[in-house]
């Protein structure tokens, strides 16, 4: 199975970038999808031309996990980013969108319904993992 494995949040994108790469990926049949907040993670060329331009928001390591918005957005609302974040997720493994993009080899739609349906019964469990801060802490430097 092919797993897209996508970064939201970037300078350039707009709100519109949700649906667009959710049309993309139903018509192209991609069979799971892993969505991500950018996080600019200290260190990083990113983290400090977002602490530069003021823009990092949030220094709570636990958030720094690509589930949290911790910066400004450029060209959309912290609140439009995480709900697009939290919508590409409801609407890609929604069950319509599920049987849009059944594989056409019957070997593979077993497989795939099976991730599918899992991941809709405990994706936000698994999420959910990831958010709780289980990572590694990362000291912060305020800016």
């Amino acid at each position: 199975m092919v797993n897209a494995s996508l970064v939201f949040g970037f300078d350039e994108h707009k709100s519109q970038v949700f649906k667009d790469t959710l049309d993309w990926l139903i018509k192209n049949k991609v069979e799971t999808m892993t969505a991500h907040i950018l996080t600019p993670y200290p260190g990083t060329e990113t983290y400090q031309k977002l602490l530069e331009q003021n823009r990092i928001i949030d220094f709570d390591t636990n958030h720094y996990n690509t589930a949290h918005v911790v910066y400004i957005p450029q060209n959309m609302t912290k609140a439009e980013l995480y709900s697009g974040y939290l919508n590409i997720y409801k609407e890609f493994y929604s069950f319509e969108n599920i049987i849009k993009r059944m594989p056409e080899s019957p070997r593979q739609r077993i497989p795939y319904l099976l991730f599918n349906l899992f991941y809709r019964k405990f994706g936000k469990l698994i999420s959910g993992i990831g958010v709780s801060g289980l990572r590694a802490c990362i000291p912060l430097k305020e800016g």
